[in-house]
Formats: structure tokens, sequence, C-alpha cells
């Protein structure tokens, strides 16, 4: 299973592939958004995505493995990465204000070239914060740290933070390989790329997925995302029907099921992703916005609008292809089930 490098290298494949990719729009750095259509003609369409975490490769490269692989007479849409940007890395993003990429080496000549070219806005407990030119830039990890309306935020309102992956051992994100953003929203909270989509603010990778789901009104969405642990696990939403609540938990089911048969570890008895889910079945989530806050994620808003929407978390000390299949046997198995509700 092919790592992609950079932002250019999953979209040159899928091009030489056959496909025409469809331009959604452009992220700040001039980078295209786009989504590639696979599949038939039938309807409703079925809609994937990945990437809306820089460091979370293992989804992009199976979301981009789908667009040949996934056999069904239903339409699909598939965005391969939503964080073009974060994608190119820390230094690539380091270079949209200094003009140059620097050399980094260490998360120690990260904090160096901040230091050095920055503005400091906050600084503590090994966290420093800067902004040079349009962006901030971190050391290390801000989501979920701060409360809204923190002072030294205000001058990073509407605009990006990035900070360096740090993660040792992760196989397709190393330290510094991968920039994740954050964008602090004009209330003045520290929000990852994956909120918004319930909001009239929205970053425009945001508000590109928006106009597309409009536009294909998805009977399915799976969002693929990994996470810190070694083992898989999957979200689900609670639907506004009886019939959609069913085939829900079934999509579910049969996710869960076939990992677990392939001989993926599943999320062990006793986790739970945070508190905002109620447990299911052993590996399978039911996630309420609500409770979290923050506005809503990418699969939320497919719940509120559209209908079945599932996020699949495969766990990032696995190896890569091993992450990857896991990622496409959960989808192809969730397509399977799909086409029974309207076959």
């Amino acid at each position: 299973m092919q790592i992609f490098n950079t932002y250019t290298e999953p979209l040159e494949h899928i091009e030489q592939k056959g496909h025409t990719p469809q331009l959604l729009g452009y992220a700040p750095d001039g980078a295209p958004l786009v989504s590639v259509k696979s599949g038939g003609e039938k309807e409703p369409a079925i809609f994937i995505s990945a990437g809306s975490h820089s460091t979370e490769q293992a989804g992009v490269t199976a979301a981009v493995e789908l667009i040949d692989q996934l056999h069904t007479e239903h339409q699909v849409y598939v965005i391969p990465t939503r964080d073009a940007m974060g994608m190119n890395g820390f230094a690539y993003v380091l270079s949209l204000s200094l003009g140059e990429e620097p050399n980094l080496g260490s998360i120690e000549d990260v904090q160096a070239v901040l230091r050095e070219h920055g503005e400091v806005l906050y600084e503590a407990d090994e966290t420093l914060l800067v902004i040079i030119g349009e962006y901030g830039y971190s050391t290390r990890g801000l989501y979920g740290r701060f409360r809204k309306e923190e002072s030294f935020l205000e001058p990073l309102k509407g605009r990006r933070i990035f900070f360096p992956s740090r993660a040792e051992g992760v196989e397709g994100t190393a330290p510094c390989q991968r920039a994740y953003t954050l964008i602090v929203s004009p209330e003045g909270e520290a929000l990852h790329i994956n909120r918004f989509h319930d909001t009239p603010w929205a970053p425009v990778e945001v508000r590109c997925t928006r106009r597309l789901m409009a536009e294909i009104q998805p009977g399915l969405t799976l969002d693929l995302h990994e996470y810190g642990g070694n083992a898989f696990w999957l979200s689900a939403r609670h639907q506004q029907c009886d019939d959609g609540q069913m085939w829900e938990g079934r999509i579910a089911h049969e996710m869960i099921q076939a990992v677990a048969q392939s001989g993926t570890e599943l999320a062990p008895a006793d986790y739970l992703p945070g508190a905002f889910f109620t447990k299911g079945e052993r590996g399978v989530f039911w996630l309420h916005a609500q409770k979290r806050g923050e506005g809503l994620n990418l699969a939320d808003f497919a719940a509120s609008k559209y209908g079945l929407s599932f996020t699949i978390e495969t766990g990032m000390q696995r190896g890569f292809e091993q992450r990857v299949r896991a990622a496409m046997l959960a989808a192809q198995t969730a397509v399977t089930v799909f086409e029974q509700r309207y076959a």
C-alpha cells in the first residue's frame, strides 16, 4: 500500500488511474480541493472522505484505493484528503510564512525556528505558540487545552494554527512529516478542521465538502480516520427515523464483525473514546454531538441532513498496510449492506 508523502502524489496517482477529479475549490495555499466520482449511477450516492487530520494517512490511502476497488451500482464520491496543506508537512506550512522551507530534524529545531521568526503569543509547559505572517504555529497540540476567548488567541481569530506531528514509530506519519491544522473560530475557540460543518462561518475545506454533499445528497457517508491506539473501532450516529436507525445498527454490526473476523484487534471492551459516546457491541460507539459540543463534524452533519453516517477509526500503532486494509474492509462491508437496503 502506497504512502503518499505530499498532497500532489495522490492526485497524480488518481489521474494516472484514468480519473478526472472534480474541482471543489482551493485551499489557502492554492492547492486544488477535489473529489473523484466512481461506482455506477444508482442513487442515493455514497460519500467517502479521509484526511481531515493530516496525521491519519492510512485513511487517505484507503480512500484512494477504494475509488477503483469499491464495486457498486451506486454513485460513489470520494474526497481523498480534506487537509491538503497539512499533508505536505510542517516545514511546508512554515514556508508559507517564511518564504522557504526550514530544515527540521527535531521538535527542538521547530522551537528554534519559531523563536527566531515568530511573535510569541503563549509559552508554558513546553508549548510555544507564535504568529508568523498569516498563520499561527505551535510546538504541540492546543486542541481541548484552552477555554474560549483566551486573550492570547485574539490575534489568531479566523486564522489557522499548525503544529507538527510528533509521535515516533507511526508508519506514514513521522515527526514533522505532517502538520496538524487547527482553526480559531470567530468566538475564539481553537478547533480542528473536522468541525464547523453546521456553522455559517467555516473554512474553505468544510464549505467545499458541504457543497458537494448538498449536490449529491448521500445516503451513506463514511469518514476514514485513525487514532493513537493499536486497535479498531467505529462510531455510528443516531438516525431520524426507525428504518434509518435499524440500517445504521445493521451496518455497524456487519462492519465490526467483518473487521474482527479478518483478525484485526478491536478496541478493548472497557474502552470509551469520550464521555459523549455510548457503547454498542464491542468496537461500536454511538456519538452524541450535542454532548460533545464544538459543532458538528462531517459524520454528525451527514447524519443530521442526509442519512446513514459512520466514522471509521484504525489504530495508528499498527502497520500501515494493516490499517489501510481494515479501513477498506469496513467501507466495502458498509457498502454491501447499504446496497441491500436499496435492492
